[in-house]
């Protein structure tokens, strides 16, 4: 039962940011503060449109924490998608990041409980944490590395940076050569996540995150929430896989066409083969991050019924384009491949697990951890996904049953859902 709670809402909001209202380097505590990034070193950090790349920082004083969430919104390719013209799957924000983007209880603000401290009834750890909160202005998932120059079909040019890549280093030497450095000199805990593309990114930018964190992080979680990098060829196949898989993967076309797209193989160049980097197949990325940190928690979360991403993965690159039902059986068989590669990953390294809900109403269940936890329950366990979220948070937890995947249920369908008939009729309202 969801239980409310108007306590924590009253002193996030009013009484914190009143008695720690600054500090010494000009950042609010308890507060979304704009971080402006300028270029460095020959090295521009710009949203696609070319407009300066900013990102938000909420400091915590009491705790050492740190959540980096990624904003989901989409992916671009093309003048049309990168225009943000109506009526195709498009990228957020083609305009850029305005400065008010966080202020009060704007979208982004309140997207997720892992980053909204005043949630009415979702209490997870990391809304007592430092927060740091990267928009989504590139297209890109946060992983390209090239500007390209989009033509319309008649002819218009549109000059768009894919300069996710840059701009995610470029929080990173913030964190470490910043005014606010010292805050980050000693992490005892740091979780990446983000939704859609967030999580997409949050898991593409993981290893370089690590990386240039270096110890300055004692425990580390990875939960990537509903962007899957699905593996797209069988050359190192599963042990054991259910025997309804029809032996079919289909993101092949989509990670072609970011290659090209997006430059994506000069930031793979920054990645040792020896983990296990397939440089042909993406998903071998699963295996990478496996590999190179057996001592973190590696987690992925997702509905079977996902409806937004695997239409950007499949119904621009298959003639005829597939019906809603095809698209749910190929995301069927990316999925059920890539869970059977976590069961090995994890027999070998200990370290890696998912959770992945049937379906809920909301946004064509599309990412489990917006808004709120409501219907992600998984039949048969007693937990939510924020339940699933705050055990990868607890240090005496490991990664022991923490595979738990929820098997296809009619009754899911067609069950009655209060809270998000609510909010859909809300947000028809507006």
């Amino acid at each position: 039962m969801r239980k409310w709670s108007i306590i924590p809402f009253l002193v996030i909001v009013f009484v914190l940011p009143f008695l720690f209202g600054g500090c010494d380097e000009d950042i609010q505590y308890y507060k979304w503060n704009l971080v402006q990034l300028e270029s460095k070193d020959g090295v521009d950090y710009v949203c696609g449109n070319g407009s300066p790349y900013k990102f938000f920082v909420n400091p915590s004083l009491t705790s050492k924490n740190v959540l980096i969430y990624y904003e989901g919104g989409g992916a671009c390719w093309d003048y049309p998608s990168c225009s943000g013209q109506s009526g195709i799957r498009g990228a957020a924000n083609p305009n850029g990041i305005p400065d008010d983007y966080m202020e009060g209880f704007s979208v982004p603000a309140i997207m997720s409980p892992f980053i909204f401290r005043a949630h009415p009834w979702e209490r997870v750890a990391t809304q007592d944490w430092t927060l740091i909160f990267v928009p989504y202005c590139t297209g890109d998932i946060f992983i390209g590395d090239n500007t390209a120059i989009y033509t319309s079909e008649d002819d218009t040019e549109l000059t768009w940076h894919h300069n996710g890549f840059k701009n995610t280093q470029g929080i990173l030497d913030w964190m470490t050569d910043g005014p606010f450095k010292k805050h980050f000199k000693t992490i005892p805990k740091l979780m990446v996540t983000g939704c859609s593309a967030g999580g997409a990114g949050a898991f593409l930018n993981y290893h370089f995150i690590r990386d240039k964190l270096k110890n300055n992080v004692d425990e580390a979680i990875l939960l990537n929430d509903s962007g899957p990098i699905y593996y797209t060829t069988t050359e190192t196949p599963p042990d054991e896989i259910d025997p309804n898989w029809t032996g079919n993967l289909w993101s092949g076309p989509l990670h072609t066409k970011i290659q090209d797209a997006w430059g994506v193989g000069t930031v793979l160049d920054h990645i040792d083969d020896e983990y296990g980097l397939n440089r042909e197949d993406y998903g071998s990325l699963n295996t990478v991050l496996s590999n190179l940190y057996p001592d973190d928690k590696l987690a992925h979360t997702q509905f079977t019924r996902d409806a937004i991403y695997s239409g950007y993965s499949y119904d621009r690159f298959y003639d005829p384009v597939p019906t809603p039902d095809k698209i749910h059986a190929m995301w069927g068989d990316d999925q059920t491949y890539l869970l059977a590669m976590y069961n090995d990953l994890y027999g070998k390294n200990k370290n890696i697990g998912y959770f992945v809900p049937y379906y809920r109403p909301f946004n064509e269940s599309h990412c489990s951890c917006v808004l709120s936890f409501d219907d992600t329950h998984i039949t048969g366990t007693g937990m939510n996904v924020g339940d699933y979220a705050n055990s990868l948070l607890d240090s005496r937890q490991s990664m022991t049953d923490m595979r738990i995947l929820e098997e296809p249920s009619e009754e899911e369908l067609t069950r009655p859902y209060p809270f998000w008939n609510l909010l859909d009729l809300l947000m028809g309202a507006l």
